[in-house]
């Protein structure tokens, strides 16, 4: 790196530029996807929104390519680039809550976690990520699929407001009154349009939930998915469900992994819950009772950054018995012992997800009913599996494919180096598209904000 260019990102960040020569840099440039083993030329650690914009408008005076970095998690490895400069986040971790207001204002960097708890503490809680290491940014700017989806809407369906950075250095704070076209764009397409340092969001009463996780054999993969698509098919809004398939405790053997979250207020309900867990399928694990929401989001765990991914998801309209079959062949054929744990992964659409937004937004898949991915996962060592594993997890998208109708779906998960004009327009709509490529070419001509898919294509 030049000595004109250490300096001009200097004066954006004093003392906090990274460079490779630094003993943190490894630390510091690492990604929850190690696939993604990008090599930046410098980490800007900006400490608040006018060290974002000073560093936003030094970035693109060197010249450089350039990534926002939230919490590191997305999956296609948005979050750094190689040869380039990334602006990280991470120190922009606040978050701070009014409980009589039921609001939260947290920081563009901040992970779940720190919103979990800081709201927790009052027994309040919004709709974040099933791991509470997911960035609260990349989450909230695609969407936002999580435990409370069914009761309180997508993560975006929660956002109040945002403390958006532009491309030119304006800094706008967005809502459906200020600035009603971006905001639109932010809930379900808002990795494009500008760095958000802090979202304002609607917190929920939450004092406790019945819910944790169940675990099955999975020697008859079609019998667990069968059970979980009818389960989804008939429950209440408040009780959001989603099932992996993966390898299950020390011997690693094929199990189907079922979160509960069970928001509702019948005090009835969660006796008659346990009793239709327990009627078709014998439990390997049972680990679901009455327990706080930042425990809820504690009970999946955390998969640690580095490991190697390539996920690749299609919403989609049912689970036919011919679609579960299927399904269940390509869990069978997966690799679940060490070095690899290739999952598949369903989520359910509906309850508040389906009844639609409080405002209006980009989001594509409203009226989808499932979410179907293939998660290859394997060690960061094994590189020379890289091509199995992305085909295996290619396989169970292509399988959904006829039964999906949204193109990409959900982009949180899209692991891909684009997304085509024609994709595009099948994932958000001819209409959509256009106007979402209109915006970008008046904020961001120069396509300095990039994410793992690309807006691209003529706007009319």
């Amino acid at each position: 790196m030049s000595a004109d260019v250490r300096s001009t990102l200097e004066a954006a960040c004093p003392g906090r530029v990274v460079t490779p020569e630094h003993p943190a840099y490894d630390r510091v440039r690492l990604l929850f996807n190690g696939a993604h083993d990008h090599h930046p030329v410098a980490v800007c650690l900006p400490r608040d929104t006018a060290e974002v914009r000073a560093a936003v408008l030094a970035a693109q005076e060197t010249g450089l390519p350039a990534a926002i970095r939230g919490g590191g998690h997305n999956v296609a490895g948005a979050g750094s680039v190689d040869g380039g400069v990334v602006i990280d986040l991470r120190l922009l971790n606040g978050v701070s809550v009014d409980p009589a207001a039921r609001t939260a204002r947290v920081g563009g960097g901040a992970i779940w976690a720190d919103v979990d708890l800081a709201a927790g503490t009052h027994q309040l809680a919004t709709t974040g990520g099933t791991f509470d290491d997911t960035g609260v940014g990349g989450l909230t700017l695609g969407g936002g699929i999580g435990h409370l989806m069914g009761r309180y809407g997508l993560t975006c369906d929660n956002v109040l407001s945002y403390e958006l950075v532009t491309a030119s250095g304006e800094i706008l704070t967005v809502s459906p009154e200020t600035h009603p076209e971006i905001d639109w764009a932010l809930r379900g397409a808002g990795h494009h349009f500008g760095v958000v340092t802090e979202f304002t969001f609607q917190l929920h009463s939450v004092p406790l939930v019945h819910g944790g996780y169940v675990a099955y054999p999975a020697e008859d993969p079609a019998a667990a998915i069968g059970f979980f698509r009818d389960l989804m098919q008939e429950a209440p809004d408040d009780l959001t469900c989603t099932l992996l398939l993966e390898r299950y405790g020390p011997l690693q053997e094929p199990g189907a992994v079922m979160s509960v979250c069970y928001s509702g207020d019948d005090p009835e309900y969660p006796a008659v819950l346990d009793k239709a867990l327990r009627a078709t399928l014998t439990p390997l694990a049972w680990h679901i009772g009455e327990r706080s929401y930042v425990s809820m989001q504690q009970c999946l765990g955390r998969l640690p950054f580095g490991l190697r991914h390539y996920w690749s998801a299609r919403m989609v309209d049912g689970l036919p018995d011919a679609f579960v079959e299927g399904l269940a062949e390509r869990f069978r054929a997966a690799r679940i012992t060490d070095p690899c744990n290739d999952t598949i992964l369903i989520e359910p659409i509906h309850g508040a997800v389906r009844g639609g937004a409080r405002v209006p937004g980009v989001v594509p898949f409203r009226s989808a009913r499932f979410n179907v991915t293939g998660m290859a996962i394997w060690d960061a060592g094994l590189s020379a599996a890289d091509a199995e594993q992305r085909e295996w997890a290619r396989s169970v998208s292509q399988l959904a494919e006829p039964y999906s109708s949204w193109g990409e779906g959900y982009l949180n998960y899209a692991d891909r180096d684009g997304l085509s004009a024609d994709r595009g327009q099948q994932t958000y709509g001819p209409e959509n598209f256009a106007r979402l490529l209109r915006l970008k070419q008046r904020l961001d001509p120069d396509g300095f904000f990039r994410s793992g898919y690309a807006l691209t294509g003529t706007a009319r």
